[in-house]
Formats: structure tokens, sequence, C-alpha cells
């Protein structure tokens, strides 16, 4: 049996997590490697097993979809280095989506709805900072029960209202509405008495975005794919980390 699919791979919230998505958007398989430090060895032959089990072929594969980030910089360069290796061999295409899509509801598929929200995203940072972006995305018109086709290509998308950037965490209260949260910022703002949706990044929904940046033209080569750092820099000298040991400025 012959399948077109789009296999979607996300690291970026520390979590390996894959799927292979139809373009029907139904889910051949899905898995998760919880192990950090196991992932970068572990990815590959697991995709492989899944890739059996399925009874899929590297032909059946449209496209290789990945959360760039922002995240983990290690997490990130995995999922990169993977995909720019498969989508090389298997000569197709890749498709960067970032985190913030990847938390997306699963409603904004629905085309009664398509383009009427704009979301605000709010992703743990870790050094008391949260990655945060606001955006609307304006989904495919379906084609019967098949959303991954399209009547108008050129109405999908994300249209950022604010570029994905870095908040204090001192300054979550300034965030109004009710933003969808990964569970650590999801936390502190409920114990702050602040509204917030529970999210999580998904491959599933990787992947199905994906198949509307595949319909639209949106896809890069292979090597195109690239991590995406928010903060400029994530590691601390020896003597930076010294002076913040003994309490100097």
């Amino acid at each position: 049996m012959t399948h077109n699919c789009i296999l979607a791979i996300s690291t970026s919230s520390g979590v390996a997590r894959v799927a292979a998505v139809q373009d029907d958007w139904q889910v051949l398989f899905q898995f998760e490697i919880s192990d950090y430090k196991s992932q970068s060895a572990l990815l590959l032959p697991s995709i492989h097993d899944r890739f059996q089990q399925a009874g899929l072929q590297p032909g059946d594969v449209k496209a290789i979809a990945v959360d760039v980030g922002p995240g983990g910089f290690t997490s990130l360069r995995t999922a990169c280095g993977v995909a720019q290796g498969l989508a090389t061999a298997w000569d197709i295409p890749v498709v960067s989506l970032t985190s913030f899509e990847c938390m997306l509801p699963k409603s904004t598929g629905s085309a009664e709805n398509a383009g009427q929200a704009e979301f605000t995203v709010l992703i743990d940072a870790r050094l008391n900072e949260i990655y945060m972006a606001s955006f609307s995305r304006p989904s495919l018109k379906p084609v019967g029960n098949t959303p991954g086709n399209a009547l108008d290509a050129a109405q999908g998308g994300t249209c950022w209202a604010s570029e994905p950037g870095l908040l204090a965490v001192s300054d979550l209260a300034t965030v109004s509405g009710r933003p969808i949260c990964d569970r650590p910022v999801f936390e502190l703002r409920i114990a702050a008495g602040l509204d917030a949706e529970l999210g999580e990044v998904s491959a599933v929904r990787l992947g199905q975005l994906a198949w509307e940046e595949l319909a639209a033209g949106r896809q890069a080569a292979p090597f195109e794919c690239q991590p995406l750092y928010v903060r400029d820099k994530v590691a601390q000298t020896t003597s930076e980390r010294l002076a913040l040991k003994h309490g100097a400025v």
C-alpha cells in the first residue's frame, strides 16, 4: 500500500516527538523519546523501526517537517541534523516551523475559524525568561476531508504580530488575554492568578501544518533548515560563572 506522508520531528521541548502524518491529516505513527541524553542515539533507529511497523518506504515521504525552535541548543541541532540527513538521502524538501506554531490548538485547522484568532504562545526558556510570540495562522481551505489540499494556498501561512522573543518571568503579568503556555509557564500564570491555556509542542500538529506549507510551496532544501535561536548567548564563560557565584556585578 502506498502512502503520502510527512515525517515530523520536534525536539525543542527536551522530549523528542516524531509523527508520520498523511495528507488527510491522519496519523500513521507517533512516538516520544523522553530521555534527553538518548535522543541523538535513538532517533534514527526508532524512526526506522516505526517505518517497518507501519509498512512505510522512503518514497512515501513527501517532506520532512522540523520544529526549528526556539528550544534547547543541542536538541534543535539534533532535529535539524536528522532532518537534513534524511531529506538529502531521500531527495525531498524540508518544511521548517517554530515551536510556537507546534503548540497551536487543533481547532485552528478547521475552515470555520480559519484566520479569525490571534494567538500568544509562551514557552519556558529557563534562566528566568520565557519565549514569547503572537501570531495568527489562517488555515488553508480544505477540499472535502483532505485538509492538506488547498483551494487557495496563498491564504495560508503564519502572520507574526510580534516576532519570537524573550520575556522576563517578572513581566509575565504584562501578557494580557489567555495565552497558550507550556506546563512550567502555565503553572506560573495560574499561581499568579492569571488566565492561561495549557498547551504542548506536538509533532502531529507540526506535520499537519507542514502539509499546508507544502501545498503553498513554502519549503526549503535540506541544508536551509537551521535552528531558531532567540538568545544571542546561551552559555557563560568560567569567569562569568565565578563572578555570579561570588556576587559580582
